[in-house]
């Protein structure tokens, strides 16, 4: 059985925490994967379960010789990098994963996330789950009263964008008052047209809940709410366009017909419930190259996208990998250089290394699973602002999404119901198939 946290913190000898991977497919390969060679004094991957068992075995595979390289480049580490591949399996259920680790590290598509992270507190299981947490709020919502009824039992939202270097910097710099209060923020998140990131599986109702805004969207709200601060609260959320831009394209290589949003425009209102004070949010979140501004074309990459920051006393321009530029309204201008990493390798390796430490410690994380449900439900709110035409607050949101669940039940026929609703103006048939 799992081994619960240590109420005393993470004191010396403790045996590693047992993680498991759940969904074993390209992001947990290319990126989780390959962060737990460097953490093994604090945790080893240990078991993999995905219901298509070849990539789950591909997974482990791919982790062994990961292990074995890392035994090679780091001798002090060689025997635990040896025990852990002598720990390794290939589950044929999650049921059979959860007795044997202390940690799920779940990258299932958003529709797999909160029934896996239901099923792990239900175990006494903690989890960490990769963004969008879920594909509804209700979804969302129906974990996080989970959790609040399991104690001891912790779940963090995995979005490396909150810990990513640069978001880091920015959050420090605003916290400090480089440019005094914030007025407003624009940024990009997304890909470029010819970009092969996208999956199928992302351009999928069904899987995801949505499109570009769902995928890259929640990307950038997480990142923006940390870097403006977690005390703060979405008030307003105004849908100013999202649509189809490119109906017919290719995703894997193959021709597809696309039924979900692939360019979204939209703007948050971030309130202080202390001062009542806020800040605006635009943000565009795209699978077809950003658009926000008069000139060229703009990316939207996590660590070179398009972003501006407006304050009373100046500007900050964090577009591009290099360097953070602090321009002052009176003339001075501030560089700060920036660490140059490959990939999302260090964002991902801290977001595990935060969630591992939590459960060591006891200590709940401050991006919890709460925290994720507001952004899912901030980014529902979006696409009920794009149907209604006007700004809709996310308190009205969660009462809109819990009328489903009067009508449809508490499970899988009104999360059903509610994307339905929500993203039939992106369908080819743009008819509403249910009502809330």
């Amino acid at each position: 059985m799992p081994q619960h946290a240590n109420p005393q913190g993470d004191q010396p000898g403790r045996a590693p925490l047992r993680v498991g991977g759940v969904g074993t497919g390209r992001i947990f390969q290319w990126a989780h994967l390959r962060a737990y060679p460097d953490l093994l004094e604090k945790a080893r991957l240990t078991a993999f379960y995905d219901p298509d068992r070849d990539r789950a075995e591909a997974a482990c595979e791919k982790y062994r010789e990961a292990l074995q390289i890392h035994a090679s480049a780091a001798p002090a580490h060689a025997e635990a990098a040896r025990d852990n591949i002598g720990e390794l399996r290939v589950c044929g259920s999650l049921d059979e994963l959860l007795d044997h680790v202390d940690i799920v590290d779940v990258c299932t598509t958003a529709r797999g996330r909160m029934p896996t992270v239901i099923a792990a507190a239900e175990r006494g299981v903690h989890s960490m789950v990769e963004k969008p947490m879920a594909r509804t709020w209700i979804e969302a919502d129906r974990g996080a009263r989970v959790i609040a009824d399991t104690p001891g039992v912790h779940c963090q939202l995995n979005d490396d964008n909150i810990f990513d270097p640069k978001y880091r910097v920015l959050h420090d710099l605003l916290a400090d008052g480089a440019i005094g209060s914030v007025d407003n923020v624009s940024l990009i998140r997304g890909s470029r047209l010819d970009a092969t990131s996208v999956l199928k599986s992302q351009a999928s109702a069904v899987e995801n809940g949505g499109g570009c805004l769902m995928d890259y969207g929640s990307h950038g709200l997480a990142g923006v709410w940390h870097m403006l601060g977690t005390h703060l609260r979405v008030a307003r959320v105004e849908a100013v366009r999202i649509g189809v831009r490119h109906r017919h394209r290719l995703l894997e290589g193959d021709p597809f017909v696309m039924e979900v949003d692939d360019d979204a425009h939209v703007r948050f209102l971030f309130e202080d419930p202390a001062t009542g004070a806020w800040t605006t949010v635009f943000m565009e979140s795209t699978w077809c190259g950003g658009e926000i501004g008069l000139h060229e074309s703009k990316g939207g990459g996590q660590g070179d996208g398009y972003l501006r920051i407006a304050g009373e006393n100046g500007v900050i321009d964090a577009t591009g990998s290099g360097e953070i530029r602090i321009l002052k309204w009176d003339g001075g201008e501030t560089r700060v250089p920036l660490r140059e990493y490959p990939g999302e390798t260090i964002s991902v390796r801290e977001e595990i290394e935060t969630c591992v430490d939590c459960v060591a410690q006891d200590i709940p994380p401050e991006f919890d699973i709460e925290f994720g449900a507001d952004i899912i439900a901030a980014i529902g709110a979006a696409y009920l602002s794009a149907v209604e035409h006007r700004a809709v607050t996310l308190d009205e949101f969660k009462e809109f999404s819990r009328g489903y669940v009067r009508e449809h039940g508490d499970g899988e026929d009104a999360e059903n119901a509610i994307l339905d609703d929500l993203l039939a103006p992106y369908r080819l048939s743009k008819t509403a198939s249910r009502s809330g």
